[in-house]
């Protein structure tokens, strides 16, 4: 016979994005309690993460529970934060907009998943087990900045802001589904898809909440697999790294390359992938903070002793990088107004790795760290994107 008491599993997402695996939650009633589970452990978790060149990623996360004692119904659930300055409408129906095809299985078949809107306690200082509860659907609300709540009707400033930030509520969409864990090994998997963000000057951010996984029997996962992919593409971007422990991401298929290096103040891994993946593997893992996976952008090629910027520095297929103010960044170089034209219009085909004869051409891209020639590449324009037409066709002002 089941219990009464139900464990509400949560898998966290934002579009400036905050999205991960699994914490635990005690629902009474509206209410739903973060607790700590005391029986079901995470053996294993193998995650999955597809950068895809028209603006989204296929996320494949794979699970292994042990459930050491008798047959036990979780209610599980996939929590998506509202998109970061983006769409201002509240979604009563708990559909997140930017998220699509999710699906989910345990030991082999298919659940159903249902959805809701959830009001979730967004002071880091206030004690866990407060109580949190699903949004009110009859009132009628508005999203500002992030995952804000505010009623309609609430005061403003001039520029249309919430003028009282302090009335507002974090939410986050769920989807959530009743999991039967049978006695011994479980396996839980789930995919989506969704729409990355566009942050500043970087063509596409992911961040990931690692911590919610502690809250399940010993507070860690037993053998943790990590692995971003490019398929199909090329992929230059980082990932903060700290929360591993120092970890090291290694090459796991096709081209690719790692270093280690600072971003900001945060120690970070840089990756350059063409048609590859990298992985990270770690045992005992105890997750205290949360990771993050960011394209290189124009912050990260900005060189502040002179002022200047190599064009190319950072180059991604999804985004036109043309459009980014960067005539206004300071130096650019090469200041050669028509060698810098030539530049550009072969980034598409440096980053499918053309082995350039003309000698300039071939040192320059040289410097470039994501670039990575191949001997057997022929020139095709078959896969070609439009922010690579874009370059092609450049004319230098």
């Amino acid at each position: 016979m089941m219990p009464r008491r139900v464990a509400f599993a949560f898998f966290i997402m934002t579009i400036l994005t905050a999205w991960g695996n699994d914490g635990v939650y005690y629902t009474s009633g509206n209410h739903l309690v973060p607790l700590q589970e005391t029986d079901i452990s995470v053996r294993k978790e193998v995650l999955t993460i597809s950068l895809m060149d028209n603006g989204y990623a296929r996320v494949d996360v794979q699970y292994e529970f042990w459930n050491p004692g008798a047959a036990k119904r979780v209610t599980m659930g996939f929590e998506a934060d509202p998109p970061y300055n983006d769409d201002y409408r509240f979604h009563p129906s708990g559909k997140h907009p930017n998220i699509n095809s999710f699906t989910v299985e345990m030991n082999g078949r298919r659940l159903v998943y249902r959805n809701a809107a959830c009001v979730m306690d967004g002071n880091s200082d206030r004690p866990l087990s407060l109580p949190l509860h699903f949004v009110d659907t009859s009132k009628k609300y508005f999203v500002w900045d992030n995952n804000a709540l505010f009623e309609t009707g609430v005061d403003t400033d001039e520029y249309g802001n919430p003028a009282n930030y302090d009335v507002g509520i974090d939410f986050t969409y769920v989807y959530y589904f009743d999991a039967n864990f049978e006695p011994g090994l479980n396996r839980v998997h789930h995919t989506y898809v969704y729409r990355m963000s566009i942050v500043a000057g970087i063509p596409y951010m992911v961040n990931y909440k690692l911590t919610p996984a502690a809250r399940w029997a010993g507070g860690k996962i037993d053998d943790f697999t990590l692995v971003i992919r490019a398929d199909n593409t090329a992929k230059h971007f980082l990932v903060g790294d700290s929360v591993f422990g120092n970890g090291k991401f290694t090459v796991s298929e096709g081209m690719g390359k790692t270093r280690r290096k600072w971003h900001y103040s945060d120690r970070c891994t840089e990756v350059t992938l063409r048609n590859g993946a990298v992985t990270l593997h770690r045992t005992g893992f105890r997750p205290t903070s949360e990771m993050y996976i960011a394209a290189v952008g124009i912050d990260d090629i900005y060189d502040s002793r002179d002022n200047s910027m190599l064009v190319g520095g950072t180059y991604d297929r999804s985004f036109n990088f043309l459009s980014w103010p960067f005539y206004e960044r300071g130096n650019i170089k090469p200041a050669d107004k028509a060698f810098r034209q030539r530049v550009i219009r072969n980034l598409p085909y440096a980053s499918r790795g053309h082995v350039f004869k003309d000698k300039r051409l071939r040192e320059y891209f040289e410097r470039l760290w994501w670039y990575m020639p191949d001997p057997t590449y022929k020139d095709n324009t078959d896969d070609f994107t439009p922010a690579d037409w874009e370059c092609v066709n450049y004319k230098e002002k």
